[in-house]
């Protein structure tokens, strides 16, 4: 998943998920560390985390690993959000995280950027198309960040059949009320940024449609030649918050 995704939202509900609806108050960094990340000196030894492993990552599925034995096979959870949400949340990341993050410039830039695909992971349409062709694999789950907004505890229980994790309704619904964005909101200092005591969350709104509150018509335009055009055909579609 590319950032703005809900990429935190996903590691809380599964890293729940895995521990039957017990919450912790661990950063969740340490809890499902991050793939790219996984071999840094100051970041949690992935291979040291017992089995089954919860890891994260932004990579697109092409070059995301791939098991080729029993020992090494591994299930994929991606969630995909329409891209307006995304370029606003993409932004905002950038923003508040300063020069950890790579960019302090104006929205405006950013959105082009964004449109060209000049941003980390490359072009949405790739990213998300990518994993879109793979929804149908055994191995992958294809959710929507919109379709959880509108409808938790299904969302829950989906990850949960896909995962082979039985779990009761009482534990699918004690999740999805922890995993609301209020639920996650108590517990606000466990989403910091990776590395900070405190500062910069990992939380923002958790909306659909924010994007109204930052594009022009003629932004919504370019977005909608440049961005939507290329879903076409395709069978993807999004939720805009209209």
């Amino acid at each position: 998943m590319q950032h703005g995704l809900g990429t935190t939202w996903l590691q809380e509900i599964l890293w729940q998920l895995y521990n039957n609806g017990e919450k912790s108050r661990a950063k969740i960094f340490d809890r499902v560390p991050m793939l790219e990340r996984g071999t840094s000196p100051d970041r949690v030894d992935v291979r040291s985390l017992p089995s089954p492993r919860l890891l994260h990552s932004h990579v697109t599925y092409d070059v995301i690993p791939k098991g080729k034995s029993d020992e090494t096979w591994c299930k994929y959870v991606y969630v995909a959000r329409n891209p307006k949400d995304v370029a606003v949340s993409f932004y905002e990341f950038m923003k508040d995280h300063g020069s950890a993050a790579g960019y302090n410039g104006p929205w405006e830039f950013f959105a082009r950027l964004f449109v060209e695909g000049k941003v980390s992971y490359g072009p949405w349409n790739d990213h998300a198309l990518g994993w879109w062709k793979h929804k149908d694999d055994p191995n992958v789950l294809f959710l929507k960040f919109e379709d959880l907004k509108m409808d938790l505890p299904s969302g829950v229980r989906a990850i949960a059949e896909f995962l082979d994790k039985p779990l009761t309704e009482d534990v699918i619904n004690k999740i999805a009320e922890q995993c609301s964005f209020k639920g996650m909101m108590k517990n606000a200092s466990n989403y910091w940024l990776q590395g900070t005591a405190e500062g910069p969350k990992l939380l923002r709104k958790g909306e659909i449609g924010d994007w109204k509150n930052y594009f022009t018509p003629e932004l919504n335009k370019k977005f909608e030649n440049e961005v939507m055009n290329k879903l076409r055909g395709t069978g993807l579609e999004f939720d805009f918050g209209n």
